[in-house]
């Protein structure tokens, strides 16, 4: 399979899994209450207006308590901010006023005696009054910070901790797995739930849904490793060319083409139609269309020696290419006057981390591809 196979089917995945309402085993819990009557669809299906709850007093302790009734598990004045959401009604020792509830996130659920709760979501603090998982308009979709200068902090869902501010790392794209409407003071925003990896860990939180921008950065400052469709257009492919540490090699491959300017749609085809590639377990990735182009030179036996020689160095691969491109007939002189071509390449160099195995293992990976072409 394809990394861009497996990347498209990790992120799809993600977003289906997201979106999934929650399931739990009734018959399997062992519990002393009685004629329980579960509402728990409604939570499950992001219906919360109707089962939202919170404190009466923020003062006063108010137990949630397990399914034996035998152990408190929270106290309400200790999450004063909360609101509730019923899953279910019972009783308990004849006595009908108890309800099973559970945070928004579901990470804290238990009993409660009901008079001990106001329906209505609390008015303290930021509560998220919505989720949605309806695609495009909340979730899926690939998205960038659309600013370097406004800050775009991401929240934990109590808005209570600031994990990140995102306008530091604008060279980064989000998918959104869901949205949730945050409500404060009177005042409501749709905030967006995605992950931001900082030094090598990934951190989920929830940032202002205004603060992102359809479609992919053009930032790639930092990225070291990206993949042929990463990129926008030209301008910020050439971008990543000229400032990885991992493209010394493909800025060495294009001097020797001095007249000929890389071209972004070139290079996808050089990569996906004609490279040489190692980055894959199973299939190789898939070939692209190459309307827009005509007269395409593919350099295939480069990709060939690259490939068959990638353990050399930057030096002894130049000399070898070179050596290639002056049999086929591209002497320096001949390349010199490809004024009227683009160039096309794509190169991942023996690089640490250019091939992820099934297991989540970081493997050096290889793929090179180099073309000339015009444009139609």
């Amino acid at each position: 399979m394809s990394p861009k196979t497996t990347w498209l089917l990790i992120a799809g995945l993600a977003v289906t899994l997201g979106s999934l309402p929650t399931v739990t085993g009734h018959a399997a819990i062992k519990t002393n209450f009685t004629k329980i009557h579960y509402s728990e669809d409604a939570f499950s299906h992001n219906q919360f207006t109707n089962i939202a709850y919170h404190a009466k007093s923020t003062k006063k302790n108010a137990y949630i308590w397990n399914d034996t009734h035998t152990k408190k598990l929270y106290n309400l004045k200790t999450y004063p901010t909360y609101t509730w959401f019923k899953l279910a009604s019972g009783t308990y020792k004849g006595n009908s006023h108890w309800i099973e509830v559970t945070n928004f996130v579901d990470s804290k659920r238990g009993w409660i005696y009901s008079p001990q709760l106001v329906k209505g979501f609390s008015t303290k603090g930021y509560q998220p009054t919505k989720r949605s998982y309806k695609q495009p308009t909340y979730a899926g979709g690939i998205y960038h910070v659309k600013s370097t200068k406004k800050n775009a902090y991401l929240w934990n869902w109590t808005h209570t901790k600031k994990l990140a501010n995102l306008k530091n790392y604008t060279n980064q794209n989000y998918s959104r797995r869901h949205s949730v409407l945050i409500t404060h003071q009177g005042t409501s925003h749709w905030y967006s739930y995605v992950s931001v990896t900082i030094k090598k860990k990934t951190i989920n939180g929830y940032v202002r849904s205004s603060a992102l921008a359809a479609g992919k950065t053009t930032n790639h400052q930092g990225q070291n490793i990206l993949q042929p469709d990463a990129f926008v257009a030209t301008k910020d492919y050439l971008q990543y060319l000229n400032d990885s540490k991992y493209q010394k090699l493909a800025r060495s491959l294009i001097k020797l083409f001095p007249n000929t300017p890389v071209d972004l749609g070139l290079s996808q085809i050089a990569a996906y139609n004609f490279a040489t590639n190692d980055t894959w377990e199973e299939d190789p990735p898939e070939e692209i269309a190459t309307t827009g182009y005509k007269d395409i030179v593919p350099f295939t036996k480069v990709a060939t020696y690259l490939m068959a020689n990638k353990t050399k160095t930057n030096a002894q691969k130049l000399a070898g290419v070179e050596k290639l491109l002056d049999q086929a007939g591209y002497t320096k002189a001949k390349r010199a006057k490809l004024t009227n071509y683009k160039l096309g390449i794509y190169i991942l160099n023996n690089v640490k981390g250019g091939k992820i195995d099934e297991a989540g293992n970081s493997l050096k990976g290889n793929w090179y591809g180099l073309i000339i072409g015009k444009t139609d």
